[in-house]
Order: C-alpha cells, then structure tokens, then sequence
C-alpha cells in the first residue's frame, strides 16, 4: 500500500501502487470495493505516488506516470482528468482549504547543469502563485561521479485550516509557518539530539529504495548518505491544530522513533514513542503505517486520548 485518506465517515481509501488501483475499507478495516485499475484511458491509473480528500470529500490521485490528477467520487465514479503535462514532474500535492495546492515540482537548472526541486503553491488550476524553496542537487549520471544525497532532498509542508503553509528543511529543527501569500510569519524550533546513521541503517535505506535505476544504473553508485540523520522525517497537523513531529530519535524496539507534540501555538507540549508513521489524527482516532515483521506496511487505527 502506498499513501491513504480518511472520509468523514472514517471509511479508508488507500492507493495500491502496484495494483494501480485505490481500495476502500470501512472503518472496521472490511473490503468495500475497488476504484479505478491500471491503464491510460479516463478513469485509469498508470504509476502514482499521491492520494488527496478534497474539501468536498472527492478522491484525487497524482497519477505520475500518465502525467495528471485523477478525480473521483468516493462511490468510485470518475469525474475527470486534470492535466500535469506542461511540468517536468508534480509530486507530494496537499490541498488547501480553498482548493489550490502545495507541492514539488522538479526541474533543470540552465545547461541542465544540476536538477532541482522547488516547493510552490498554486492555485486551482496548478498555476504557480510563489515558491518557497528551491533544493539543487547534482545530476548523478553513470561515470560523472556525482552522487545525491537523498537526505537532502526532504522537505516537508503541510497547511491548515486557515490556509496558512507549514514547511521544514532538514538541517535544523524548525519549522517556518507561511501565511496564504507566502510572508513568513513564524518559526517553531526545538533542541535535538543528533542520530548517528550506522551502515544497518544504509542498508535498510537502500533496501527500500531498490538496486537499479533506470538504464540498469546501480544505484548504490549514484547515492551518499550523510554521518547523521536529520532533525525530523515528518509531520502533520491534526484536526485542533496541533503539530506532529515524527523524528530520528530511536526508541528501543525496531522501527520506533520519538514523536514531538506542539500545541496550535507552536509550543512543546509532549513527546510519544511509536512504530507507526502517523499520518492523520480527527477526533479520538489516528491513522498511520506500520510495518510487519515480514515487512509488508499496512494502515492501522489507533485510538487517542488526552491526559
């Protein structure tokens, strides 16, 4: 399974990658149907790598490999496509509340010297409006020795209810809060304890990232990894306005890390250990990914309670 959304009725719609379809669950995990199946006609998925709950409780799917959104109903109609095609690469969109998005938009610099990723928001018809980042890497072509390090490629962001944007790079902990027309307005930042990366850690990196790239490339020659992990992999903002930090801080059970909790005004408020990626918290319930011991990744819900 890859990225997920929750209805209002807490039904999942979780978008299979490698089935290139999205399978609906009810909130007691039972199988309810199938949206969409693979191909490049309308109502088709080719290789996506994103899944969003519009405001009006609509299914869009970044569909990467046929370059557009997909629209559907929860029922499972197709709506309509909407196309990416005039951009080299769109992925990890967020929406918000009056409809435009956020996301990354992968580029090349001028004599396609070095590539890059900028962090844009857009309007409605994913028309830019201002950018927020810009990270350059090199472009690791076979011979060239030059290799990218993927830890310096993340960035996250995510925006509210009010429209206000969220967005964190990875050399030091904080997290600089936009308004809706890009003026920053406030910065959260936290003390941390560095992560050393071990090789147990590369190795598992690289598990999941696969061996070859395209052209049959090994990717092990492409890639560098720094001596530290970064401050945080992720976060999220649940329904009060709350902050989760997902970071690089182990627990003492594999795959569990520190979690740092800020109130709705960017104050440190806890910390929870947890195996899972949370991904969404609404009301009493919290829904994220966790990882078997036979390493398959599946949606889990959890209940929540505050002391």
């Amino acid at each position: 399974m890859g990225a997920f959304v929750v209805d209002p009725e807490g039904n999942i719609f979780a978008l299979d990658t490698k089935d290139c379809n999205i399978k609906v669950y009810d909130k007691e995990g039972k199988f309810l149907r199938r949206i969409g199946r693979k191909g490049q006609g309308p109502g088709e998925l080719g290789t996506s790598s994103g899944i969003l709950m519009t405001g009006d409780d609509q299914i869009l799917v970044e569909d990467v490999s046929n370059r557009r959104l997909a629209l559907f109903k929860r029922s499972g109609e197709f709506i309509k496509s909407i196309s990416t095609a005039d951009k080299l690469g769109l992925v990890n969109l967020i929406l918000d509340p009056q409809g435009g998005f956020a996301g990354r938009e992968m580029g090349l610099t001028e004599g396609n010297v070095k590539m890059f990723f900028e962090i844009k928001k857009y309007n409605q018809d994913l028309k830019p409006l201002f950018s927020l980042d810009k990270i350059e890497l090199p472009i690791p072509l076979p011979g060239s020795g030059a290799k990218i390090n993927p830890m310096e490629i993340m960035s996250i962001y995510q925006i509210d209810k009010d429209g206000r944007i969220y967005y964190g790079r990875n050399a030091e902990y904080e997290i600089k809060i936009y308004d809706r027309e890009g003026n920053h307005i406030r910065t959260i930042q936290k003390e941390y304890d560095r992560t050393k990366i071990t090789k147990g850690d590369i190795d598992e990196m690289m598990e999941r990232i696969g061996g070859a790239a395209p052209g049959g490339a090994n990717l092990k020659d492409m890639i560098t990894f720094p001596e530290y992990f970064p401050p945080f992999q992720q976060f999220f903002l649940d329904d009060r306005g709350r902050l989760y930090v997902r970071t690089f801080s182990k627990g003492k059970a594999k795959h569990e890390y520190a979690v740092d909790v800020f109130d709705a005004e960017g104050r440190f408020i806890a910390q929870l250990i947890s195996k899972s990626e949370l991904h969404l918290i609404k009301g009493d319930k919290a829904y994220g990914m966790e990882e078997t011991e036979d390493g398959f990744r599946v949606i889990k819900r959890y209940a929540v309670s505050w002391k």
